[in-house]
């Protein structure tokens, strides 16, 4: 074959990938909805991986494309939440980071300058993302959640505790574009990081249980990871040992169809709570 038509041969190829990949996203999300819909956990986490390397290959085909780079961000972080990080820390960490630098090339196609707002002065790029259509909320809101998930995994990483005020620019930007997003995920977020760290740090046990309760009220408690996180962060440090054991067991005791968009979720706060419940005498000593 001679070097032009080769040449064009790879172009028009090229062009066919990027155009299935520019018209997958119908397809991405009814996966989406399906895996957590999925009540099996078991089953979730062998099905996970290859549908992550097949939207890494979208990606590839299509680089630019925000909607894919969203819906990378998004199911990285979930999987790695949802499945990983209590079997896997090291796997969660890479998972964390991959969703993460997903997001940031998403927000690099809305926002302008974003590279120098990403390595300055965190308030000024919460406030350029503030200023975002709230379209864009699942790009911001998953920077935050994937940023906040490699974070706290790394507590004795000293560059990683330096990316707090970055991840709070994210989720607190997320909330003030739509407080709903993804089961009232900002406030969730931000409850469960006012919830598990010290004053020193930035804990603030009554913002935590504002933004709990605030994300109880508009999810009318169906998202169960909101009450594991909600015992883990904020009724661990105010010492509530009782109160602890009384949401864990209402989490064991719910069904976890009450909303079968989040049957996988709710199966793993499930499995959470247990874990918890059978290390209370360490937790409250």
């Amino acid at each position: 074959m001679r070097p032009f038509a080769l040449c064009a041969f790879f172009m028009i190829s090229c062009a066919t990938n990027r155009f299935v990949a520019d018209h997958s996203i119908s397809v991405i999300d009814d996966q989406t909805k399906a895996f957590f819909r999925e009540s099996s956990l078991i089953f979730a986490g062998q099905a996970a991986p290859s549908m992550l390397k097949m939207l890494d290959g979208l990606i590839i085909s299509s680089p630019k494309n925000k909607a894919l780079l969203v819906r990378g961000a998004h199911l990285y972080c979930g999987y790695a939440m949802i499945l990983v990080e209590d079997e896997d820390k090291e796997l969660a960490v890479l998972l964390y980071r991959k969703g993460y630098h997903y997001a940031l090339r998403a927000l690099k196609r809305v926002v302008k300058d974003f590279d120098r707002l990403l390595k300055g002065d965190p308030d000024e790029m919460q406030k350029a993302l503030e200023n975002l259509d709230s379209k864009e909320v699942p790009a911001v809101f998953w920077a935050g959640a994937c940023l906040a998930g490699y974070i706290n995994l790394n507590l004795d990483d000293a560059d990683a505790l330096a990316d707090i005020p970055k991840m709070l620019a994210f989720a607190r930007a997320a909330l003030a574009l739509d407080e709903r997003y993804f089961y009232a995920a900002p406030h969730f977020l931000l409850g469960t990081y006012f919830g598990s760290v010290g004053e020193a740090f930035g804990g603030n046990p009554a913002a935590s249980k504002e933004h709990f309760h605030r994300h109880f009220a508009l999810t009318e408690g169906k998202f169960l990871l909101g009450k594991v996180y909600y015992a883990k962060s904020y009724l661990v440090q105010t010492q509530a040992k009782e109160e602890f054991r009384k949401v864990l067991q209402e989490v064991l005791e719910a069904q976890i169809d009450v909303d079968p968009d989040a049957a996988l979720a709710n199966q793993a706060a499930k499995r959470k709570a247990s874990a918890l419940l059978e290390r209370i005498d360490d937790i409250f000593p």
